[in-house]
């Protein structure tokens, strides 16, 4: 069953959240942003839970301050939602074992999504000097049903929805040790026919045989030690044997070992003598082998799993990380992967990022959503409007839910508001409009799948994006950002060259999407104009673009800081490059030229430019104040 949306309260730094999931849902976000506690409400929430005894201890309960306490807390909820992907999914037996805890959700008069709703809740509770622990189901509009139900399904459902997580530090040892819930497992379920079996055992005790005969000294021992009946009252049969190996099969399979070659050797090792890497690669594997071999003997045929992991990359190098993302796809079940990792993210969908950010002592949650919705009564016109949309539209007349998959266009926001013009749901319309442009288009998809997420994936995991124009700027900007003492790594900054990476329209919208703080610094120039036309687009006001859009004096970088106190630097990089200076008619040095051979070249020469100034030992005070300020600025913002 499909996991659709967890709802959290008041779960450590989870004040409230509401997260949608995909099958293959990506946290990403700094240290301590709450990825980790989201992973453990769900597996403190679905796991094997007790209901006379509390999953939680009393650092789970969100608390403000140092002054408050767990017991004063508003209490922990939990909700989680399952809901089947299309109607009529789930069998006829998942209704039947589950019973009156499905309830329907309607997409029309004819059709409707089963869905599972269940809430956990948990509460210091005064006359009793202890935390209460709650489970019930919930309606599909979130009324609890009667309490009989929800407490005679509530293991039926676990049964059918098993939590397994993998937590960052992966011990070998214990994942393919007799004990362990999979390798054990599957050592267990293990079975010989009994004329095998019996084969098996014959020769085990020849080979044994064969092993005691080989030696003279096991010999005597033997000798010695059958006098042992001589003593004390045993059997009339031979007394006393040597086992030199496991006699019986269940005794040999409970200590086998998975043994692999080293490369460039026929040499085979156990797990635990190989690198760190491969050993975090077995065991996931391992948990895919139990997904497809047993998980469905190990609970019943309708169960489907959720895997919780923590940075399956752990120890690494990037190809096996991109590698490894496709075959966490494969793995036969929901996922919910926690990563560092811009490797593992590259060949993900944009569309299953959740970002994890913390707000003072709160986290919040940014996603990219693919479709907006609203309320409305049913018209006529609207109905003829959705249906000559296709599937960019639709409308639930049981609910009377609008929804829209795309941003709405101009045509299609005037048609709107024309059906709702003098009605109370005008104000609605254009919320929702509004909304709408949040939504990516497949186009923007696209360019950010190949210019962002393909090959700096990195910017996820920043705490803001400077925005520039081209190569140079990159160089430059890190240099001064060095030379300030606010180095942009050091910041959590990182910097994009959006004309060699697509549309800076497409960043910001991102940026807008996901909160990123960011800044830009443009060209004064009629690409300048078209940047500020695409940031409006997005949605920005004129006084927000005034505050983080940063305007050139000049046409381009270059000819800006030839006029702004970096001319000698540029005319011995001429010289250096043999080009002689050029002079104008008054015999002064001719800027706008000196320029141009410079932009020959611009990443060397942007490259030269720093050495020069490094060597020099630039002094910060140089620094043109529009630079100096628009660096300060994107620090400020990336780090409040």
């Amino acid at each position: 069953m499909f996991l659709k949306e967890i709802r959290i309260k008041n779960f450590r730094s989870l004040k409230q959240l509401v997260v949608p999931l995909s099958k293959n849902t990506i946290l990403i976000g700094e240290n301590n942003s709450g990825k980790t506690a989201f992973l453990d409400a769900i597996k403190l929430g679905l796991g094997k839970v007790n209901k006379r005894v509390s999953p939680f201890s009393e650092y789970d309960y969100f608390v403000n301050n140092e002054n408050d306490t767990p017991q004063n807390s508003d209490g922990i909820s939990l909700d989680f939602i399952f809901q089947e992907l299309h109607p009529e999914q789930w069998n006829e037996n998942i209704l039947q074992v589950l019973g009156e805890i499905v309830q329907p959700t309607p997409l029309s008069y004819e059709e409707a999504l089963n869905t599972i709703w269940l809430k956990i809740d948990s509460k210091y509770d005064e006359s009793q000097c202890e935390y209460t622990f709650e489970t019930k189901f919930l309606n599909s509009v979130g009324v609890p049903l009667e309490q009989g139900i929800s407490n005679s399904k509530f293991n039926d459902f676990l049964q059918l929805t098993p939590v397994f997580y993998l937590q960052a530090l992966r011990d070998i040892q214990d994942a393919f040790s007799s004990n362990s819930p999979f390798w054990g497992k599957f050592l267990k379920k293990i079975n010989i026919p009994q004329d095998q079996l019996e084969d098996i055992q014959k020769r085990l005790s020849s080979i044994n045989e064969d092993l005691i005969k080989s030696d003279a000294n096991l010999k005597k021992m033997m000798t010695s030690l059958d006098s042992i009946h001589r003593v004390i009252s045993l059997s009339d049969k031979e007394v006393v044997s040597i086992n030199a190996l496991p006699m019986k099969t269940w005794e040999i399979l409970s200590k086998s070992q998975v043994v692999m070659k080293g490369k460039g050797n026929d040499v085979h090792f156990p797990l635990d003598r190989h690198g760190q890497g491969t050993q975090s690669l077995a065991t996931l594997f391992l948990f895919q082998a139990y997904i497809d071999v047993l998980l469905k003997t190990t609970f019943t045929n309708n169960t489907e799993a959720i895997l919780t992991i923590e940075e399956p990359e752990a120890h690494l190098h990037p190809q096996a990380s991109r590698s490894l993302s496709n075959k966490l796809r494969q793995i036969g079940c929901q996922k919910i992967i926690s990563t560092h990792s811009p490797y593992l993210i590259q060949n993900m969908d944009l569309m299953d990022l959740r970002i994890f950010r913390k707000k003072g002592n709160e986290t919040v949650v940014y996603f990219l959503k693919d479709s907006v919705s609203t309320i409305v009564p049913s018209k006529e016109s609207l109905r003829s409007f959705v249906t000559s949309k296709g599937v960019k539209f639709s409308y639930n007349e049981i609910t009377n839910i609008l929804r829209a998959n795309g941003p709405i266009q101009d045509s299609e926001e005037k048609a709107l508001t024309g059906m709702y013009r003098n009605t109370e749901y005008l104000e609605e319309i254009k919320q929702f409009v509004a909304s709408s442009q949040e939504i990516m288009t497949k186009d923007e998809r696209n360019d950010l799948y190949t210019y962002v997420q393909r090959t700096r994936g990195e910017l996820f995991f920043a705490r803001g994006w400077m925005l520039a124009e081209g190569q140079t700027e990159y160089i430059i900007l890190q240099y001064f950002s060095e030379v300030i003492g606010k180095p942009l790594d050091d910041c959590g900054i990182s910097i994009i060259d959006y004309q060699n990476n697509g549309s800076p329209g497409a960043f910001v919208k991102l940026a807008k999407l996901l909160a990123f703080p960011w800044v830009l610094l443009s060209d004064d120039d009629e690409q300048g104009e078209r940047t500020v036309a695409q940031i409006k687009k997005v949605g920005y006001e004129e006084e927000e673009i005034s505050s983080l859009v940063s305007l050139l004096t000049h046409k381009d970088f270059e000819t800006y800081l030839a006029y702004e106190g970096f001319q000698q630097e540029y005319e011995q990089i001429a010289r250096e490059n043999g080009y002689a200076i050029p002079m104008d008619a008054l015999n002064m040095v001719d800027k706008d030229e000196l320029v141009k051979i410079i932009q020959k070249d611009k990443v060397g020469n942007a490259n030269r430019l720093v050495e020069i100034l490094r060597e020099n030992d630039f002094d910060s005070e140089r620094m043109p104040i529009l630079i100096k300020s628009f660096i300060e600025r994107c620090v400020s913002i990336s780090n409040e």
